[in-house]
């Protein structure tokens, strides 16, 4: 039986690394999108439709169109505040970004490519590539 893909969701910086042509980026996403569902959260498209201007921001969006977008919902809000809580009982702090972006991959069964993993330190069950 075939194994199903994974999902692999970029964050925001990783995806403006893939559009400014960041080789080890592009290199990285081209290898693993032939067996991996590429995704980006609602939240890293909001950031990148704030980002970037001009007509820039229509290539974004048609090159975004090929991407799975992980949605910000009920399932991913209750999933967040379990981990803010988490978070909160070992008095660790971390942004409120951060926790979302956790919830949505966690919730999605996604694995998060980001090239700052120190800003998830303390979530627990938060897969990288």
């Amino acid at each position: 039986m075939p194994t199903k893909p994974t999902k692999l969701c970029l964050d925001t910086e990783v995806v403006l690394d893939f559009f400014r042509g960041d080789q080890k980026t592009v290199q990285k996403i081209r290898q693993v999108s032939q067996k991996e569902i590429i995704c980006i959260t609602s939240l890293t498209y909001f950031e990148l439709l704030v980002a970037i201007r001009g007509s820039e921001k229509w290539d974004v969006i048609k090159a975004v169109n090929s991407f799975e977008i992980l949605n910000f919902d009920g399932q991913v809000s209750v999933k967040a505040s379990r981990i803010y809580e988490q978070l909160k009982d070992a008095k660790t702090q971390i942004g409120l970004r951060e926790i979302m972006t956790a919830a949505t991959c966690a919730a999605n069964d996604a694995v998060l490519f980001t090239k700052n993993r120190q800003a998830y330190e303390g979530i627990k069950g938060l897969n990288f590539v």
